[in-house]
C-alpha cells in the first residue's frame, strides 16, 4: 500500500553554467544515511529561464511507502544527467506537514561553511524550521492564502537572516558573537525578532484586533 506525501518549496541551488535543472527525483530512505531508493523523477516545468534564479518548487509523489518513520529527499538533474546534492532529510510527516521557505545549500553559503559535518547540516536544518515558524506565527496567513512569487523570496531572505542568527546563538557564548575572530567580540541584540517583523509586514494577513 502507498501513501501520498507532498513536498513544499523546495529551492534549487543557482547555477552560473547557464544550465538549468530540467528533473527533480524524488528518493525514499529507512535512516537520514539511507540506502535511498528512487521513488519517481518529475520533470520541472517550466524549466527555468535563468538558473541563476532558479524557482521554488513543490513536489507530490503517490508511490511513498506506508510507513511513517521513513526519510525522503529530493535530487535535482540537469539534461545532461548531472545532479544537485541532495536535500536534507525530511520525515513524511515533516515532509507533508511543514517545510523552510530556504534550505541547508542556501544558509551554508551564508554561514560561509563548504562541507558542513552531519551535525552542521542537522542544526542548519533545525534553525531554519524554527525561523520558519516564526515567519507563519507573525504573518498569520488565513488558511486559504499562501504566499506566491515575489512573497516567497522575502519570506526565504527573513528565513535565511533568522536563521543565520538562531545559528550564531548556538554556536558561541550567550550574548558575544566573533571571539577571536579578526574583528573582535561584537554583542548581539537581546531580542533581533522586531527587524524580520518590519519586513515581513507586506506578507501579514490578519492583524487581530487591536
Amino acid at each position: 500500500m502507498a501513501q501520498v506525501i507532498t513536498f513544499e518549496n523546495y529551492l534549487p541551488a543557482a547555477r552560473y553554467d547557464s544550465l538549468p535543472w530540467t528533473e527533480a527525483d524524488i528518493e525514499e530512505g529507512t535512516t537520514t544515511d539511507g540506502p535511498w531508493v528512487l521513488l519517481e523523477t518529475i520533470a520541472l516545468s517550466p524549466v527555468d529561464a535563468d538558473p541563476t534564479n532558479p524557482a521554488y518548487r513543490d513536489f507530490t509523489t503517490e508511490l511513498a511507502s506506508d510507513d511513517e518513520d521513513l526519510w525522503y529527499r529530493i535530487v535535482f538533474k540537469d539534461a545532461t544527467g548531472d545532479e544537485s546534492q541532495a536535500t536534507t532529510p525530511v520525515q513524511n510527516s515533516e515532509a507533508a506537514s511543514f517545510s523552510a521557505y530556504s534550505n541547508v545549500l542556501e544558509l551554508a553559503r551564508i554561514l560561509k561553511i563548504r562541507t558542513p559535518s552531519a551535525e552542521q547540516t542537522n542544526a542548519m536544518e533545525r534553525v531554519l524550521v524554527a525561523a520558519a515558524g516564526e515567519i507563519r506565527s507573525e504573518i498569520d496567513l488565513a488558511a486559504d492564502v499562501t504566499l506566491t512569487g515575489w512573497q516567497l523570496a522575502l519570506a526565504a531572505e527573513v528565513n535565511l537572516e533568522r536563521a543565520a542568527e538562531l545559528w550564531m546563538r548556538e554556536e558561541v557564548p550567550h550574548g558575544i558573537a566573533g571571539i577571536g575572530s579578526e574583528f573582535g567580540a561584537t554583542h548581539l541584540a537581546r531580542n533581533s525578532w522586531d527587524k524580520h517583523a518590519y519586513t515581513l509586514a507586506p506578507l501579514k494577513n490578519q492583524w487581530g484586533i487591536a
